[in-house]
């Protein structure tokens, strides 16, 4: 049997890390809720806290967006599918947003 410090030497050197997972949006999405000053969500774990935390109106899409921004959270989907997610929600319920759609 290794010597305990060889062993754990072997099982860290097997191990591969995983794929660096985008954590931001390619661009900003403002939303603007009621008379407030707009709000820059830039990423699927801040939509994810706005959604749970200061969304206002209507929910239809609104669970679709949270599933869609957890998912891209944990990589299993794109951060541009979950910025579409959530700027759809947020339309639908009639939030103000500017959504630019990348530099040219």
């Amino acid at each position: 049997m290794m010597p305990r410090s060889q062993s754990e030497t072997f099982r860290r050197s097997r191990i591969t890390p995983q794929k660096q997972i985008e954590r931001t949006w390619s661009e900003p999405v403002f939303v603007q809720v009621g008379m407030s000053v707009p709000q820059a969500v830039g990423g699927a774990s801040e939509a994810l806290d706005f959604l749970a935390n200061r969304w206002k109106g209507s929910r239809r899409k609104h669970a679709f967006a949270r599933e869609i921004c957890a998912a891209a959270v944990s990589g299993h989907v794109s951060q541009e599918t979950a910025r579409q997610a959530f700027i759809q929600a947020a339309d639908e319920a009639r939030m103000s947003t500017c959504a630019p759609r990348g530099r040219s």
